[in-house]
């Protein structure tokens, strides 16, 4: 059994490859849009004493630093995901990361008026009517990751008041980031925070919308890989270490990146982006980073914005 916070138009195929491939049969679980990560990761600690899962295919990293303090990993095979870039490891070799999305601002070309934000600390700008602007709730999924990075880039402090101040400003949070496209593309929303893969949709559709990579000036934006990782006494040792190893497979990453899942490769530095033509500057951070800046991240922005 899988589960995967990956959607299940990207994530299906994948497995079925595999099933071919193999022989093994996949059983998946998914995750829901409002809940990404959080929820699966709930279950897998509810599961720690009589696992059902084998494998977590998971949309990001930084939840997967919670599975590993409450030992609910095991090791991967030595052999899985060659290549992959030692920044996107961890190092104890409990999950690998690839098949990268990055943070990116998503803009109403139509409904905009005036200067185009530049960073994602626009948010609190008080340039920008209130409820013209929106993200996804950042106590879940690549929203949370971001907050997090905010908090080891920024600091404690400056990123509290940050927060603070997206509060104040009326920022419209909603249930996720394929929301905040949509929103946006409706023009409902002038512009907001998503990912690469959520405004590569928009773009291919014609919606009026422009995308911006935030902060390539400054502090780079987040890059947000996929991760997998084996779970501690998976009743299908075997198995799971199989579809670990094929998970974390080159030509699985070049697929996700045809399919427009992905857009940067975990394999090489400062790649090519598809969704602008351009190389992508990254924050300087590794996922170790994000993962000590999370409980503090998520206990203030449980308090600014409730949940």
């Amino acid at each position: 059994m899988c589960y995967t916070s990956v959607d299940e138009q990207y994530a299906q195929p994948i497995f079925q490859a595999f099933e071919i491939a193999t022989g093994f049969h996949v059983l998946p679980v998914y995750d829901t849009e409002a809940a990404k990560t959080t929820g699966l990761v709930n279950r897998l600690v509810a599961e720690r004493a009589h696992p059902v899962c084998d494998v977590f295919w998971d949309n990001e990293t930084t939840q997967m630093s919670i599975l590993k303090q409450d030992d609910i990993l095991r090791r991967l095979p030595d052999d899985a995901g060659q290549g992959i870039l030692a920044r996107y490891r961890d190092p104890n070799g409990l999950w690998a990361g690839h098949a990268a999305r990055f943070r990116v601002l998503l803009v109403n070309k139509n409904v905009l008026k005036g200067s185009p934000p530049s960073s994602v600390l626009d948010l609190a700008s008080s340039a920008y009517p209130r409820g013209s602007v929106g993200m996804a709730m950042p106590l879940f999924g690549t929203t949370a990751a971001h907050a997090a990075a905010l908090y080891a880039v920024l600091g404690d402090a400056r990123a509290r008041s940050f927060f603070q101040q997206v509060s104040a400003a009326g920022v419209r949070i909603v249930d996720g980031n394929a929301t905040v496209r949509d929103l946006v593309a409706q023009g409902t929303l002038t512009w907001g925070v998503t990912d690469s893969d959520d405004a590569l949709v928009a773009i291919k559709r014609g919606d009026p919308v422009s995308v911006i990579v935030p902060d390539q000036d400054g502090m780079g934006t987040l890059v947000i890989p996929s991760s997998v990782a084996v779970i501690r006494g998976d009743p299908h040792a075997e198995e799971a270490d199989s579809l670990a190893r094929y998970l974390l497979t080159e030509g699985v990453e070049s697929t996700l990146m045809l399919e427009g899942y992905c857009q940067l490769s975990t394999r090489q530095e400062g790649g090519i982006a598809p969704l602008t033509g351009t190389s992508i500057k990254g924050m300087d951070l590794d996922p170790r980073s994000i993962e000590v800046s999370m409980a503090t991240a998520k206990a203030d922005l449980t308090s600014i914005f409730g949940q």
